[in-house]
């Protein structure tokens, strides 16, 4: 049994089912084009792996690309702790997109060892925020709530 609000309201609620369906969409919405990269809930580690198989079979049925990332890049897009101490599956259109995580994630180091200055930060908030197709409304929103 999960407390999710949807077990309350469909009697066969299936919270492994659910994030699978959510992982197949976002696979869908990526490989298509209309997203570069999105990001799927953060999960405990041992539910990640659970969910991973059923996210393979949505890469591969979409085309999209992987990355299990255990320390979701920090911006101030989101509250600094959502993903603490869990596991988000990134679900890319190509691997210039992983490139581009990564890089900046190479940036935030950057930041991080000169005392995370402003401009810095929201670079990468705003770089992030492209990657996840934002439109510049809801990167200013984002920003605004939880920079």
């Amino acid at each position: 049994m999960t407390d999710h609000p949807l077990s309350k309201i469909l009697p066969s609620f299936d919270i492994h089912s659910y994030h699978a369906g959510i992982n197949m969409a976002f696979s869908e919405v990526v490989g298509v084009g209309c997203k570069q990269l999105a990001l799927s809930s953060p999960y405990s580690h041992e539910y990640a792996q659970e969910m991973l198989g059923a996210t393979i079979h949505a890469a591969e049925e979409y085309n999209t690309l992987l990355f299990v990332e255990p320390d979701l890049l920090v911006t101030k897009l989101f509250p600094r702790d959502i993903a603490k101490d869990k596991t988000v599956i990134l679900i890319a259109h190509d691997q210039s997109v992983l490139d581009e995580y990564h890089a900046l994630k190479a940036l935030k180091k950057e930041s991080d060892e000169k005392g995370n200055p402003d401009e810095i930060e929201d670079e990468i908030a705003r770089r992030f925020g492209v990657l996840l197709s934002y439109d510049e409304a809801t990167l200013e929103r984002l920003l605004a709530t939880h920079g």
